[in-house]
């Protein structure tokens, strides 16, 4: 975690700043990043069933920022939006990168923040907020340098089946298909 933490910090990622390593009890400790953590906002997102304006544009954001991540060749390996935290300071801090590594599986990470996304759509919702939300994750990770093809395999049902358990099936179907179309496309 610390060699990711370290390497992505120099390169303008924005990751917490490392303040104290303990090799002996195996911790570190990083700053406190104010903010609330990205859960909160798609929960607000999906819970909307109309178009979103400024929470639109920190979803795009977050795509880019995986994508910069991924350029460095770096898969975060956790990118669930509990570990995201938009700060006061504008920039989106990225935290526990324990399961990130060098040339891992970036279809991963898109995977999970989509489809973990998706678990939070109220029961009985439509896909329509869900899918503005992928449109707009997918939009900033292509543009930022992400690779269609990566987007294309987060669409697999190598990927849908691990979240079966606890998103519901209409979203899951409605995230699988976005990625393959617009993985397609891109």
């Amino acid at each position: 975690e610390y060699a990711i933490n370290q390497y992505l910090r120099n390169q303008g990622f924005p990751v917490p700043k490392v303040l104290y390593v303990c090799l002996q009890g195996h911790l570190i400790f990083e700053e406190f990043i104010e903010g609330e953590n990205l859960a909160e906002t798609v929960k607000r997102i999906l819970s909307k069933e109309r178009e979103y304006g400024e929470e639109a544009s920190l979803i795009r954001e977050v795509g880019r920022q995986i994508a910069m991540a991924h350029r460095l060749g770096v898969a975060l390996g956790d990118c669930k939006p509990e570990n995201i935290i938009p700060s006061k300071d504008g920039k989106t801090y990225f935290l526990d990168l324990e399961q990130a590594t060098r040339d891992g599986n970036q279809a991963w990470d898109i995977a999970e923040f989509l489809y973990y996304s998706g678990h939070y759509a109220p029961p009985l919702s439509s896909a329509d907020a869900t899918e503005s939300m992928t449109t707009e994750f997918l939009q900033g990770y292509l543009d930022a340098g992400g690779k269609a093809e990566t987007v294309k395999k987060a669409g697999s049902v190598q990927y849908t089946k691990v979240f079966s358990i606890f998103t519901q099936p209409h979203i899951i179907l409605a995230i699988s298909n976005l990625c393959k179309k617009i993985g397609k496309e891109g």
